[in-house]
C-alpha cells in the first residue's frame, strides 16, 4: 500500500496510523509516498494499492491523473462523502471510499475489497452510477472493448461491472466459480487489464 499526499496534503496522522495499523494485520505492505516524486512509481513494478486524502472530491478528483488511477488500485477518505461525491470518485476510476470517522471494521472492510478486485462505495452510490450509464448508448471505446470477448465473457464483463462477486456471477449466470474465473481472466488477458477495478473504470470511460 502506498499513501498519495494528494495536492500536498496528507491523510490525518491518526488515520494514517489506524490504516498503517490495519494493513499490517492484514498483511498488506505499506510506504509513505511523496505523489510528486513519480519515480517511485516507475520504479516499483508490482500492484499498488494507493490511500488518498481528498477533502473536496468535487474539485479535486479531477486532478489524479488518468495514467495513476489505471495503475493499482485507490481508496479515497474524504471529511464528507455523500452519494454525490461517490459517484463521481466511481466516474473517475477510484475503487473505494471512505469518512475520515469510519470505523475499524469499515477500515478493514474496505482495504479487503479493494484488495480482492471488488468496489467499496454505498449500494445507493453503485446503482445511481450503473443507472446513469444505462441511459447512455454504447460508445466506440465500448464497441472496442466487447469484440475482444466472447458473448459468455460479456455477459460476465457486465456483471462484474455492476460490482458482483465471483459467486453472485456464478449464480446469476447458473455456472461454476471456476468457470467465472477463467472468463475474468480471459477478459483480463484480452483487454490488457489487471483488475476488477481497472475493468469497471475502463468499461464506465466507453
Amino acid at each position: 500500500m502506498i499513501f498519495s499526499d494528494v495536492i500536498f496534503k496528507q491523510l490525518p496522522e491518526p488515520q494514517a496510523l489506524q490504516v498503517s495499523k490495519i494493513s499490517g494485520l492484514l498483511n498488506i505492505e505499506t510506504a509513505f509516498y511523496d505523489s510528486l516524486n513519480f519515480a517511485c512509481k516507475a520504479a516499483d513494478k508490482r500492484p499498488k494499492f494507493l490511500i488518498h486524502y481528498l477533502e473536496a472530491p468535487h474539485k479535486h478528483a479531477y486532478l489524479i491523473s488518468a495514467d495513476i488511477l489505471t495503475t493499482g488500485k485507490h481508496l479515497v477518505f474524504c471529511p464528507n462523502l455523500n452519494i454525490e461525491c461517490e459517484t463521481l470518485l466511481i466516474s473517475n476510476g477510484f475503487h473505494g471510499a471512505l469518512t475520515l470517522n469510519a470505523s475499524e471494521v469499515e477500515i478493514i472492510e474496505a482495504l479487503k475489497s479493494v484488495n480482492n478486485n471488488k468496489l467499496y462505495f454505498s449500494n445507493d452510490a453503485m446503482s445511481r452510477y450503473i443507472q446513469s450509464k444505462k441511459r447512455q448508448p454504447n460508445t466506440q471505446r465500448q464497441i472496442e472493448l466487447l469484440s475482444l470477448t466472447t458473448k459468455k465473457e460479456q455477459r460476465v464483463l457486465t456483471l462484474v461491472c455492476q460490482g458482483l462477486t465471483n459467486d453472485e456471477i456464478a449464480a446469476n449466470l447458473e455456472i461454476s466459480v471456476n468457470t467465472v474465473k477463467m472468463h475474468i481472466q480471459n477478459i483480463f488477458k484480452k483487454t490488457k487489464i489487471s483488475s476488477r477495478g481497472q475493468l469497471s473504470y475502463a468499461f464506465a470511460q466507453a
